[in-house]
């Protein structure tokens, strides 16, 4: 099995979109169906999606769409500034807005947490996108709270290519962790995710269609 660090993966994105003129949306949208194609929809009705405002959030937004469109009942909300929100997960949110789906965009009010934890724990299932394979930082302030309620308070979690919390180059914790039943990773397994399988549930990887000469220009690059 090849095992990728963030910035291979984070390349071979970049090299399938600048150099063959995949639109990062398409990739996007690839995404969010594999990830649908994960979950058994006959079983599961209810579901909880936590975005964050970067692309993993993005890929959050599309799933809850295709989830929707399933027919299926699901709870909204959104982690972090909408005014930093990136170029996809803008396309996507403007989608769910001409839809009239409605949203919670938590900030730091009781009320929006208590919403939070009664959806959690009613729902079949929670959809973490909150943090992709980006992030370096130490978690913290609302994010961990919100990290903390998807824990305690899910009866099942999916996270979207990495566990929120997860650094996915060596597997450790930063600071708290979304501790995932299943993580649904694309293109090729990141190094992290092994070295993090406490965290990361069973692990499955997906195409989202890189085609395989943007895999191997990166890797000779990294030689």
């Amino acid at each position: 099995m090849i095992t990728i660090s963030c910035n291979e993966m984070k390349a071979m994105d970049s090299y399938a979109i600048e150099n063959i003129c995949i639109p990062s949306i398409v990739l996007m949208e690839n995404a969010a169906i594999k990830v649908v194609n994960n979950i058994d929809l006959d079983k599961t009705t209810n579901f909880t999606v936590i975005c964050g405002v970067g692309n993993n959030g993005g890929d959050g937004l599309a799933i809850a769409r295709h989830l929707i469109l399933n027919e299926k009942k699901v709870d909204i909300f959104i982690i972090g500034n909408l005014d930093k929100g990136t170029k996809d997960f803008n396309i996507n949110l403007n989608i769910l807005k001409n839809m009239e789906i409605k949203f919670i965009n938590i900030n730091n009010s009781e009320m929006e947490l208590e919403t939070l934890k009664k959806s959690l724990l009613k729902n079949d299932l929670t959809i973490d996108s909150i943090f992709g394979i980006g992030l370096t930082r130490e978690v913290s302030g609302i994010f961990k709270e919100v990290i903390s309620f998807i824990n305690n308070y899910s009866s099942n979690i999916l996270s979207v290519d990495i566990p929120s919390g997860l650094d996915g180059d060596n597997g450790n914790v930063l600071g708290i962790s979304v501790k995932a039943n299943k993580t649904v990773t694309f293109h090729l397994m990141k190094k992290g995710l092994l070295k993090g399988k406490d965290y990361a549930g069973e692990i499955i990887v997906e195409p989202i269609g890189i085609p395989e000469k943007a895999t191997i220009s990166i890797l000779k690059r990294e030689q």
